[in-house]
């Protein structure tokens, strides 16, 4: 193998690695969003709203991929970088109706959301 060949090579390895890096400490240093989404009965009893999507959505970092409520109406959306957001509630599964929207700020390593009630 030839010297520029080899440093080729060598050059190749070392952007990998530095690359690697970075993704790990790009994840390393996302957070964790958790909250609970509820619904209100007519007599006012409270109680889970599950499978209903939930995204965060950003100018700069665009938007997650959808986490759903569980049986307990709690979801998590993780590996967030830190910021501000616009959590969005998909509630209706008409694609006509737009999510309900809430502006939150996510911090490291989580982010504890009040419970949000659901038409």
């Amino acid at each position: 193998m030839n010297l520029t060949r080899r440093v080729a090579l060598v050059l190749c390895k070392l952007v990998l690695c530095c690359l690697l890096v970075v993704v790990v400490a790009h994840t390393a240093a996302a957070a964790t969003i958790r909250g609970r989404l509820d619904r209100v009965a007519p007599n006012g009893y409270r109680y889970p709203a599950s499978a209903v999507a939930v995204t965060a959505q950003s100018p700069y970092v665009g938007r997650s991929n959808p986490a759903f409520s569980a049986q307990d109406g709690m979801y998590y959306l993780y590996n967030v970088p830190a910021g501000y957001y616009t959590l969005e509630v998909w509630w209706s599964r008409d694609p006509r109706v737009p999510p309900a929207v809430y502006q939150i700020q996510v911090v490291e390593p989580l982010t504890d959301l009040a419970p949000i009630v659901v038409p």
